[in-house]
C-alpha cells in the first residue's frame, strides 16, 4: 500500500471526525444523563456520607466522577489541540450555519444529541433499572433500587465506551487510517477513566452487590443491554437524535432557514444509510 501524504491523513481524520462527534455525541452525553439520574438516587444511599477505608466518604468518589467528567468537558471546549468545538477552526460555510454563539453553546448542541436519544429510550433504561432491582432483592441487597440505579449507569458508561471504540476501530478500516493515530487524535472523547471510576464508587457502595447472576438473571440483563445498545447504535437513533437536537436548539443557528436546511441534511444522511443496509 502506498504512503499516505500528510493532507490525505488531514481529510481522511477530518471525515473520522464527523463520525466519532457522531456517535459519541449520542453515547457519551447519553451515558452521562444515566450518571446523574443514578447520582440523584444513590446520594440517598444510607452509606453516601459514610466513610470506608482510606478515611473518604463514598460519596467522594462520585463527586471524583463528576470533577473528571467536568474536566472531561473543559478538554473537549478548551483543548489547545485537536479543537472539535472551536467555531473560529470551521470553514466559512460551515460557520455561516451558526448564529453568534460562543463554544460553549456548540457544545451544549452537541450534547444534545444524547439527552434527546436518552428521553427516547428512557423506558429501556428504566426496565434495565428494574432487571438489576430484581436480581439485587432476590439476593437480599439492601437498597436494591438505589444500587440499581449507579448499575445502570454503569452499564450506559461501558456502553458509551464500547461505541466510541467500535467506531474507530470501523474508522480505521474503512479510511485505512493506523488506530492509534485515530486514538491519539480522538482519545478526548473517550469515558474510559471515568468509567473506571464509576464502578470503583459502585463497588464501594455495596460491595455485596458483586455477587455471580444465576442463569437467568444473567440472561435477563444481558437483554436489557443489548436492547439498549441496539436503540443507541442504530443510525435512526443517531440521526433522529440528531434532529430532535437541532429542533431543541434552534437558536444557535443564523436563521430558520439554515435550521432547516440542517435538518433536511440529516434526513437525507439517514434516508441514504436507511438505503444501504
Amino acid at each position: 500500500m502506498m504512503t499516505m501524504t500528510r493532507e490525505e491523513l488531514e481529510v481522511r481524520v477530518a471525515k473520522a471526525a464527523g463520525v466519532v462527534k457522531l456517535v459519541c455525541g449520542l453515547g457519551n452525553n447519553a451515558a452521562w444523563m444515566a450518571c446523574l439520574d443514578a447520582h440523584d438516587a444513590v446520594r440517598k444511599h444510607s452509606r453516601y456520607n459514610q466513610r470506608v477505608k482510606g478515611g473518604n466518604t463514598v460519596g467522594y468518589f462520585y463527586k471524583k466522577v463528576l470533577k473528571m467528567y467536568a474536566q472531561y468537558e473543559r478538554n473537549l471546549i478548551h483543548s489547545e489541540t485537536n479543537r472539535f468545538f472551536h467555531l473560529a477552526d470551521m470553514s466559512e460555510e460551515t460557520r455561516k450555519k451558526y448564529g453568534n454563539i460562543s463554544d460553549r453553546q456548540y457544545y451544549e448542541f452537541w450534547q444534545g444529541i444524547g439527552c434527546a436519544a436518552y428521553a427516547r429510550s428512557k423506558p429501556m433504561v428504566t426496565s434495565l433499572q428494574n432487571k438489576y432491582r430484581l436480581s439485587l432483592l432476590g439476593h437480599g441487597i439492601q437498597q436494591p433500587e438505589v444500587v440499581a440505579w449507579a448499575m445502570v449507569a454503569q452499564a450506559c458508561l461501558e456502553l458509551a465506551v464500547t461505541m466510541y471504540e467500535t467506531a474507530l476501530r470501523n474508522i480505521a478500516q474503512e479510511l485505512h487510517v493506523n488506530q492509534k493515530i485515530l486514538e491519539a487524535v480522538f482519545g478526548q472523547f473517550s469515558m474510559k477513566e471515568i468509567s473506571k471510576v464509576w464502578n470503583k464508587a459502585l463497588d464501594i457502595t455495596e460491595p455485596a452487590a458483586n455477587y455471580s447472576l444465576n442463569d437467568m438473571e444473567a440472561r435477563n440483563i444481558e437483554l436489557g443491554i443489548i436492547q439498549l445498545q441496539e436503540a443507541w447504535t442504530k443510525p435512526q437513533e443517531l440521526y433522529g437524535a440528531t434532529l430532535d437536537s437541532v429542533k431543541d436548539y434552534d437558536e444557535v443557528f443564523r436563521t430558520k432557514g439554515e435550521m432547516k436546511k440542517a435538518m433536511r441534511e440529516i434526513s437525507e444522511a439517514m434516508a441514504e444509510v436507511e438505503n444501504n443496509l
